[in-house]
């Protein structure tokens, strides 16, 4: 009798054992659809230390774009851009090494959903997230005005060309002008 229970109880919980996310693995259950005009949060388990990526695109698209997730093991969740209505996208995961250069855990498919009014998908509804549209290379305005900014230059220390007041262009800068 007590052998049994033993017997049973080992069963159990290699049952569990094996039910548990293996390292290498991400589990993923797909919503099936998104709530249109939201950014949709998708959960997934994993047991893999690095950063969780899922790429995306919409559907028949050629070219993945990605965001990057938070890997909190079991309760790890990545936040997807919003899309138009009714459209469909592909998407799947994976944990790069902490290095960043390796993937060490991915997904075990491609999952679909599709952009719906009516869907009860978990969204993002006060996000603070910065997300570029993704369109291809040289396409994307919101892209090529931060390329811009970034390639003006920084100048440290102060500045040795003295500026003239815009109340009086005539007269000659004063010395020292500009160099606050």
């Amino acid at each position: 009798m007590k052998i049994r229970i033993l017997l049973t109880l080992a069963f159990a919980m290699s049952a569990v054992a094996a039910m548990a996310v293996q390292p290498g693995s991400i589990e993923h259950y797909p919503p099936g659809c998104m709530v249109e005009g939201e950014m949709a949060i998708m959960k997934v388990e994993t047991v893999d230390d690095g950063l969780l990526r899922a790429y995306f695109r919409r559907q028949g698209a050629t070219d993945w774009c990605y965001v990057d997730g938070k890997n909190l093991g079991k309760m790890s969740q990545v936040t997807l851009p919003k899309f138009d209505p009714n459209e469909e996208i592909e998407y799947y995961f994976i944990v790069l090494d902490p290095d960043g250069k390796r993937v060490v855990a991915k997904s075990p498919r491609i999952y679909n959903a599709r952009n719906d009014r009516r869907c009860d998908a978990a969204f993002a509804r006060h996000a603070t997230i910065v997300t570029l549209e993704c369109l291809p290379p040289g396409t994307n305005p919101i892209s090529r005005s931060m390329s811009a900014g970034y390639a003006t230059k920084t100048i440290v220390g102060k500045d040795p060309a003295p500026r003239q007041s815009p109340e009086k262009p005539g007269e000659a800068p004063r010395p020292g002008a500009g160099q606050d």
